[in-house]
């Protein structure tokens, strides 16, 4: 037997009561971190399998060295001891030596023949071990072979998915998916594609990763419910998941037959998956509205490859329970730990202590071999030893007569625990005798996602970081013939024509460093009990304030402080009190970017005291000027909190957003206007502005606000619906006509508008639950509900036509009776045309 295959042979069979010691400890951590974070549990299970991992490579490493140093037969003496032959190792120390006679002497006063017959059969079972170890270890590199085999498999269908969904155009999600991992902080957002390869979102690769979405399943989610799927899959490339998963699937592979490393393997999927799930309701804010689309892509989940990431991996139950803070009953105890526990009681006995692993090992090797080479001889019975007076330490346990019980035998190879059954489908709800559909369940409204954080401050080109406690700024700034740095502590006012610096606060500084040239030049400028002293350095070589110094200031401070938009309060107010407003215009149209522009609007915003006639050339500028969606809209947003505008300046406000590209940005600038200004803003100023906006969701949040507030004029109530068909999403479109419903009656001018919004929501359940709210608030006239009625008539569900009818029953009319029947007669249910009509004629009779 070669060394190789006795040392893995026992390092396997002693794994065994080493994997479930570490299950064990693990499965008392994890209990006790029930209540803690799901990363604080994953971190747990992921050390668990690392335990799990090194506990055969260690023990492999010990058993190597005290086989090496007991297998040769030099390294062995023999005793003799009362005419028997004993091959002692030569790891055996004198003092173990000096301790056996003592030892055996106990033995033989108390029971001699028991513990012979004893360590006789134990001497069997060791060599019938031994003999199996081969056997073992060659079991165990073919079951390893085989999951290799399989892990390859999947790591070529990974491979094939990553690179067909490089060579795919990016999807429409792309965007979304972008802003999403700008908030979780990632370098660049992910390759989104749209995909019939995959059943579930899946996302593939480590150094470029891809996220596909199954075209199938993103037909029944809504936008928000997709951008929870598209976080939790960016969760997974953050938090590096891919990695940790391919060194979990090596754990699995070689060491399959403990059924511990599969639970352990278990619970790490399942709190990554709690983990992501964490982080996708924290940046959208509907766990409602997630767990919905958890269910909905288990409809679609056929199978997955374990080397690849998916929204779907661990139990579905479980993670909508504990997204939804249902409590989870306690788990039933798999079959698996009945095995291992079986299995850990047959081998700890022959296992011993870990810490005697060196010697234990070598001297059962050495005293297995000897015995079995040299006939048993009975044991001749000693005469019992003095006993010794003074106290010596315990015993170790050598034998003169047959050999240490050798480790037990393995065992055979442990059948793979068995994955759980898939929840079975809801049963499907029972028909009524008369083929009535059934009432579908109530879905739940998925709540308003979290409108995005705002993004920070961009600064001029460069880097400039904002004013601190002690009133520090930095700036780096550069282009193809300029590189400046730029360093402030305090505040400063500078000269009307920008030549030199006018005042600075006591014990600040100013440096200027301009390294556009192979020679840099700065300038430090420094206050100190109100005198200004300025030094010059070229080349970090210091140069008198001359007039070649002042030339360099003069020449380059205009073009920094127009860039970078320092000190701008100071000269707004400068150049407004010597020159007026068209002399801060003209000031604007010089300056270097939209960070400064902002700055010196909102200064003169501020400053100028500005009306509804004053402004509008700062609007007309801020959309003419200013390319950042983010900057304009702050200036936007300050124009409508502290100007008062008319319906022109309100014009004008709208045509400044006209080019903005961002919808959040847009959609806050709006609501903006309207909040503040809401008797200026008219529906033909409204609705270009709410038609521009192409995301469903901001034109809703827009419009909901709008409606709560309640004294809409006209011609803004017209805009809102107008604007309503011309919204992607059906859901959007029912939340905005059922909040109109609750706060406006539908007058007669507005009719037309309003079943043109309706008539636009093709989902039978979104407009069922319109025309029920219409229904609630009470008695309808008789144009009105003719409308619902014919809205009723294109209605492709029987059930959704039927519940709108029901609704309407009680206050139908004799005028409006016949377009009631009308209706009911295009019902093809015959139990619902019963139902409805059955409905009418109680109605009249009361």
């Amino acid at each position: 037997m070669t060394p190789f295959l006795q040392t893995t042979g026992w390092a396997l069979i002693h794994f065994v009561w080493q994997g479930a010691a570490i299950a064990a400890a693990s499965s008392a951590l994890l209990r006790a971190t029930a209540r803690r974070s799901a990363s604080a549990r994953y971190i747990v299970a992921c050390a668990s399998l690392a335990a799990m991992l090194a506990a055969p490579v260690i023990t492999a490493r010990l058993l190597w060295s005290a086989t090496a140093g007991s297998v040769n037969p030099p390294s062995a003496s023999t005793v003799t001891d009362g005419g028997e032959a004993v091959l002692m190792p030569r790891a055996t120390s004198a003092a173990t030596l000096a301790r056996m006679p003592a030892f055996e002497d106990r033995g033989a006063a108390s029971h001699p023949q028991g513990v012979r017959r004893m360590f006789t059969a134990a001497q069997g079972i060791g060599g019938a071990i031994e003999r199996a170890l081969p056997a073992i270890t060659i079991a165990w590199l073919a079951g390893v072979l085989l999951l290799l085999a399989r892990m390859a498999g999947g790591w070529w269908q990974v491979r094939r998915l990553h690179h067909i969904a490089l060579a795919t155009a990016s999807s429409r999600w792309q965007t979304r998916c972008r802003r999403l991992a700008y908030r979780l902080g990632l370098p660049a957002a992910a390759h989104v594609v749209e995909s019939a390869l995959v059943d579930v979102p899946t996302v593939v690769g480590w150094l470029r990763p891809a996220i596909l979405l199954p075209i199938a399943a993103l037909a029944s989610l809504s936008p928000s419910q997709v951008e929870a799927i598209l976080a939790h899959e960016l969760a997974h490339i953050r938090r590096h998941d891919y990695a940790v998963n391919v060194l979990q699937t090596i754990a699995e592979t070689l060491l399959f037959y403990h059924p511990a490393v599969w639970w352990v393997s278990r619970r790490i999927r399942a709190e990554r998956e709690h983990c992501c799930d964490d982080i996708a309701i924290a940046l959208c804010g509907d766990p409602v509205g997630y767990a919905h689309a958890l269910a909905e892509l288990e409809t679609w989940r056929l199978s997955a490859t374990t080397m690849a990431m998916a929204a779907t991996g661990g139990s579905l139950l479980d993670r909508v329970r504990r997204i939804l803070r249902v409590p989870i009953t306690e788990e039933p105890r798999s079959p698996s730990w009945a095995v291992t526990l079986a299995l850990t009681m047959i081998f700890t006995a022959g296992a011993g202590g870990v810490q005697h692993l060196p010697s234990v090992f070598g001297q059962s090797i050495a005293l297995t071999r000897s015995v079995s080479r040299t006939p048993q001889i009975p044991a001749t019975p000693h005469t019992p030893a003095t006993p010794q007076t003074s106290a010596a330490p315990a015993p170790e346990w050598t034998f003169d007569g047959p050999s240490p019980p050798a480790p037990p035998a393995p065992p055979a190879a442990p059948v793979p625990p068995v994955p759980p059954a898939p929840p079975s489908p809801p049963a499907a709800p029972a028909m009524s005798p008369r083929g009535m559909a059934p009432v579908p369940p109530e879905p739940p409204a998925p709540p308003a996602p979290p409108a995005p954080p705002a993004p920070p401050s961009p600064p001029a080109p460069g880097a400039l970081s904002s004013l601190s406690s002690t009133h520090e700024w930095h700036m780096q700034w550069s282009d193809d013939s300029h590189r400046y740095d730029v360093r402030l502590r305090g505040t400063v006012t500078f000269t009307d024509d920008l030549t030199d610096v006018r005042r600075l606060s006591d014990g600040g500084a100013l440096t200027l460093r301009d390294s556009s040239t192979a020679v840099p030049h700065s300038v430090e400028i420094t206050s100190a009990n109100g005198t200004l002293t300025h030094t010059y350095f070229v080349g970090g070589v210091k140069r008198a304030w001359d007039d070649e110094a002042k030339r360099f200031l003069a020449t380059e401070l205009p073009l920094i402080v127009r860039r970078s938009g320092i000190g701008a309060e100071a000269r707004v107010q400068s150049i407004l009190t010597r020159k007026g407003i068209g002399g801060v215009y003209d000031e604007i149209d010089l300056l270097g970017g939209d960070y400064a522009r902002r700055l010196y609007l909102v200064a003169l915003i501020d400053i100028g005291q500005l009306d509804a006639a004053t402004v509008q050339p700062l609007l007309q500028r801020t959309g003419r000027l200013m390319t950042s969606d983010y900057d304009r809209r702050q200036v936007l947003e300050h124009v409508a909190a502290m100007v008062t505008l008319d319906h022109k300046g309100a014009a004008a406000y709208v045509q400044a957003m006209a080019s903005m590209k961002s919808d959040y940005d847009e959609r806050m600038a709006l609501a903006a206007l309207t909040r503040r200004n809401q008797s200026a803003a008219d529906g033909d100023t409204l609705l270009p502005a709410l038609q521009h906006i192409k995301s469903s969701y901001d034109q809703r949040v827009v419009l909901e606000e709008m409606l709560a507030r309640g004294t809409l004029s006209a011609d803004a109530k017209k805009a809102v619906l107008t604007a309503v068909p011309a919204m992607p999403s059906d859901y959007d479109r029912r939340q905005v006509l059922t909040t109109y419903l609750a706060h406006f009656a539908i007058e007669p001018a507005l009719r037309v508008p309003f079943f043109s919004a309706v008539r636009a929501i093709s989902s039978n359940y979104d407009r069922r639950e319109v025309l029920t709210g219409l229904a609630k608030k009470g008695a309808s006239p008789r144009d009105v509900q003719t409308a619902v009625f014919d809205a009723v008539g294109t209605m492709t569900s029987d059930y959704d036509r039927a519940e709108v009818l029901l609704a309407f029953a009680p206050g139908v009319d004799a005028g409006s009776r016949p377009a009631f029947v009308s209706a009911a007669e295009r019902l093809t249910s015959t139990h619902e045309q019963n139902r409805v009509l059955a409905a009418l004629v109680r109605a009249e009779r009361r």
